[in-house]
């Protein structure tokens, strides 16, 4: 709750109050201001109205003090008269436009003059003697000494002067061979213009400072400004965003902080190529320029500053406006390399000069720092997302046991940090060759068209890295060897299209890294492979084991009921087998039953599954095969099998076989029954005489 002053307190915050109105200082402030306007030639309209109110006070005082005096009421008159004039004018609206005109500051002075000496009355030519209202010539004078049109003023005085001079010799020439009135009269008006004058001299030398000071102070504002508009623009460049997309914005605050029409700025994409990222003032301008052509080209080619004040005499000046008549061009650079152009264009209207040129200079040195500067930020973020990329391809690889998910997960991630159009990875086949296993999706159609090809000879850069063991770059194209257990098992090749930059050294450590888990994957997914193959295949011959026939019988069951087609199976056994092994010993059985797996494998079609299902009897999947199409295939394998020999005392051994074959019919209810079919005319083929294929 606010408290209820006293009446002391009220009387002291009244004095106060009253003390701060009429604070004599303050006062002297406002007046100062109200008198000296900012603009000069308003400030000299209203001096111009304080003298002739000052003539005019001068001329109501000297009528005061000598009343009979008749000499001073038309200086009264015609004073106050300009006075209400020149004040009305220059403390209202009228007077900025009024001294606006060319000529209204030299009119002030013979003004205030000219009134003083019609106000002060005639000089008496035979006695010299001066008007009682003369003074306020002096006054007039005084003030004419600080508007430009003193010297109009100073003449005007002068030649009245002089004239009543000559009239005076005139007048007394035939009486007075001597007149000292005369020469009084002539030093007196001397001294008068000359004091005036040299108020002039010293006004002009002030003004001439004052204007000195006005032009340095505005061009340190200028600096100034430019400075803060520099600092504005290397601002930008802070690494929060790549260099591309804060051009434009820079290039903005070029054109607006500096006023300058047309402004662009050109980055490399390769040696011989400029891409425009920023520009102003353009309508149709060229987006892309190659080094050497025009004025930006030349700039580049030469890393020299082009300023052209005439465009039209260049031979190499390429026209983006018909209206551009001087261009400056400044090529950005650090340390010997060429960052970017920055490029100044002027018109008719609007010329690039020298101060253009100083401003292009400053600007391309502060670009290329602050390019610099975000490069290295780029960079870090590049290698920042490179690192983070390939952790995260490195922990989906290491959960990841499938090989043929890995190769597509790798090529993938390299097609993305290497930035790449076409990624692939060849590994080594049974037969030793490289064989592209997986493909980055949007390749070029050389690769994507492969289906799986085969390295051959044309694969320069690929072999180059197989044989030397180390990752190759070939300007766009990069080749890096996946070592496992100290061999080369395959390659990953990364290309660029023609015309790209060429892979640089941070690609070059991220595909080293990549490669790295990229082998570490691999070999765990071929051991897992091998351990998975183990569980799933006989250890003797190779085939696969009768584990993984009984789930594959049952899958292959289930997909040609649901797809409506056919399905058969060969169960298969060998003739007399065991009298062989009891007679020449299981080295001889082994050796006859790998040659028997061989030959079943190598006689069925692509698609067909071969398992041993246990001891000398085999059994075949043979999808999407009818009876009759069964049956050829079991003839295919009883030919083979009894072409398989094994050397036994200096003679071939050899073996024959027999097939019970059996397809789906309505009658099965799984794979189970299907097999117990295909047994039975297996049976049906040993009760016949062997050596025969007996389909149910």
């Amino acid at each position: 709750m606010t408290r209820p002053m006293t009446g002391d307190q009220v009387q002291r915050s009244a004095s106060k109050s009253l003390a701060q109105r009429f604070d004599p200082a303050r006062g002297a402030i406002l007046l100062g201001r109200g008198l000296w306007h900012g603009d000069r030639a308003v400030a000299e309209l209203r001096w111009a109205g304080i003298t002739f109110t000052a003539m005019a006070g001068l001329a109501i005082v000297a009528k005061l003090v000598d009343v009979a005096d008749r000499g001073f009421d038309r200086a009264i008159v015609l004073n106050l008269l300009f006075a209400g004039l020149a004040i009305g004018a220059g403390w209202s609206s009228l007077g900025p436009r009024l001294m606006a005109r060319p000529g209204a500051r030299w009119v002030l002075g013979p003004l205030v003059v000219a009134v003083a000496m019609v106000a002060s009355g005639p000089i008496d030519v035979t006695t010299l003697a001066l008007p009682s209202a003369a003074p306020l010539v002096v006054l007039a004078l005084s003030y004419a000494a600080i508007t430009p049109g003193y010297p109009v003023a100073a003449a005007m005085i002068l030649v009245a002067w002089t004239v009543v001079a000559i009239a005076h010799a005139g007048a007394i020439a035939a009486t007075a061979p001597a007149d000292l009135v005369s020469d009084e009269y002539l030093v007196h008006g001397a001294v008068v213009v000359l004091a005036a004058t040299g108020m002039y001299v010293v006004v002009r030398i002030a003004s001439e400072a004052e204007a000195r000071a006005v032009r340095l102070a505005a061009h340190s504002r200028a600096r100034v400004d430019a400075l803060e508009t520099l600092e504005r623009i290397v601002r930008r460049f802070d690494g929060t965003r790549p260099v591309a997309d804060i051009m434009q914005a820079v290039v903005d605050d070029i054109a607006n902080g500096f006023s300058i029409p047309l402004v662009s700025i050109y980055l490399p994409i390769s040696p011989t190529r400029l891409s425009m990222v920023g520009v102003a003032g353009y309508h149709s301008p060229f987006h892309e320029i190659d080094v050497g052509v025009g004025i930006i080209g030349r700039t580049a080619s030469t890393l020299s500053t082009q300023f052209v004040p005439d465009v039209l005499a260049d031979p190499d000046y390429r026209a983006a406006r018909d209206d551009v008549r001087s261009e400056v061009a400044t090529p950005i650079v650090h340390a010997g390399q060429l960052d970017g152009v920055v490029n100044f264009e002027g018109t008719l209207l609007h010329p690039i000069g020298a101060a253009q040129v100083a401003i292009a200079a400053m600007l391309a040195r502060s670009i290329a720092a602050a390019l610099h500067s975000s490069r290295l930020g780029d960079e870090r973020r590049a290698r920042m997302h490179a690192i983070e990329r390939v952790l995260e391809v490195s922990r989906g690889l290491v959960g990841d046991l499938d090989r043929e998910r890995t190769t597509r997960s790798v090529v993938e991630a390299a097609a993305d940090l290497l930035s790449a159009s076409s990624v692939y990875i060849a590994g080594r086949d049974g037969t030793g060759a490289f064989r592209i296993q997986s493909e980055a999706s949007g390749v070029d159609e050389s690769v994507a068209d492969a289906g799986g090809r085969v390295l051959d000879v044309t694969d320069v850069v690929a072999f180059e890295a197989v044989d030397r063991g180390e990752p190759i770059t070939n300007g766009t194209t990069m080749a890096l060897p996946i070592q496992i257990d100290g061999e080369v098992a395959a390659v990953l090749v990364a290309r660029r299209p023609d015309g790209a930059a060429p892979f640089g050294e941070l690609e070059r450590r991220v595909a080293d890294l990549l490669a790295t888990q990229v082998a570490v994957a691999l070999r765990n997914a071929d051991r897992h492979a091998m351990v998975r193959d183990a569980a799933v295949r006989d250890p003797l011959t190779g085939l696969l084991n009768r584990r993984y026939f009984d789930e594959a019988v049952e899958a292959a069951f289930a997909t040609a009921r649901r797809a409506d087609v056919p399905l058969s199976l060969i169960v298969l056994d060998l003739d007399r087998f065991s009298a062989i092994n009891n007679e020449h010993g299981h080295a001889v059985g082994d050796a006859l039953l790998r040659g028997v797996a061989r030959a079943m494998a190598g006689s069925v079609r692509v698609g067909d599954t071969v398992a041993r299902f246990g001891g000398e009897e085999f059994v075949v999947i043979a999808p999407s095969a009818d009876t009759a199409q069964a049956v050829v295939i079991a003839e295919r394998i009883r030919a083979a099998v009894a072409a398989v020999t094994v050397p036994l005392d200096e003679v071939q051994s050899r073996i024959t076989v027999s097939a019970g074959v059996a397809s789906l019919t309505k009658d099965e209810l799984d794979g189970k029954a299907l097999f117990r079919a295909a047994d039975s005319a297996l049976l049906a083929a040993k009760r016949a005489g062997r050596d025969r294929v007996v389909a149910l």
